[in-house]
This record gives C-alpha cells, structure tokens and sequence, in this order.
C-alpha cells in the first residue's frame, strides 16, 4: 500500500522543461511554477492550493490560469483529476501509475492504494464478464471511508 504524498524535492528547471516537452507543451514560467507546485505540495492537491503556493513566487497568476493549465496537463497525460469526498473541489495526482484511491470522509485526505492482487482480480473479472460493447483501457478504484485507529488486539496488549 502507497502512503500519503510527502514534500517531494523540488525538480530542477530542466527537469521540469523535459516534463513539458515530453508532453508537447511549451515552458512558460507560469507553466513551469505550476508543474513545480503540483509536484511538490502533499497529497492531492486543489487548484487553490496550487494557486496559492504559484502566487507566492509570481502574483500576477489567476486562478482561472491555474485551472486551465492544470486541465491542460490531464489532457498531456501529466496528472490526472480525482475525485474528493466533498465532491465540490476537483484535486490533482501528479502520480500517472495505475493505482486506486482511498478517501476519507471525515478528513477528506486521499490516500494512493496499490495492490496487484486486487488489479489482477479486476482485470480477471473484466476479461472473464465482458462488457458489450466497451473495451476498457484502464481503471482506477475510489473507495471512500473512515480512517480507523488500530486497536490494540489481546496479544499486543500482554506484550507491552
């Protein structure tokens, strides 16, 4: 299992140019703060979040620009959209690998979960049931509850 994003290192200027390129977009310095911002902020970040961190560095940016670069990078491939609990908020997951989120709907945290067994049980049941008329290239499970505090069980609790 994936744990939450931590502060990434901050990616060098050609690291983030390659990125854009690869894409097929140009490196604008608002393009550039964005990639920089969404790579390095914790978890899923929003558009606001990414927006506030970009103007500390270039003020002049809206957030309607922030909106429209993010969607431009789903679009190249750069990050995906994920769905919030609250459901109001788009987020972004500059993590592209195939992984499924949990989200918590007291704390609205999202948190990556991978599991081949699970994958291979999904791509199996798919392979096997079929769906008419639909070939799916991909998937991505959104499975929303409550974080739960690990209680201690008997055992442990003679051991401490």
């Amino acid at each position: 299992m994936h744990t939450p994003h931590s502060h990434h290192p901050v990616p060098t200027p050609e690291q983030l140019q390659q990125q854009l390129a690869d894409a097929g977009l140009r490196a604008t310095r608002q393009r550039l703060l964005i990639l920089e911002s969404l790579l390095v902020l914790p978890g899923h970040p929003t558009a606001e979040q990414v927006h506030q961190r970009v103007t500390g560095q270039l003020s002049s940016v809206s957030l309607g620009t922030v909106y429209k670069t993010l969607d431009s990078f789903v679009v190249a491939g750069l990050t995906r959209r994920v769905a919030s609990a609250e459901g109001s908020r788009r987020r972004y997951d500059a993590d592209c690998t195939e992984h499924h989120h949990l989200v918590c709907a007291d704390t609205q945290e999202i948190i990556d979960y991978c599991d081949p067994k699970l994958d291979e049980l999904i791509r199996g049941f798919f392979a096997d049931k079929g769906l008419p008329g639909f070939q799916p290239h991909s998937f991505s499970l959104h499975v929303t509850g409550s974080r739960v505090v690990d209680l201690p069980t008997a055992e442990s609790a003679q051991q401490a």
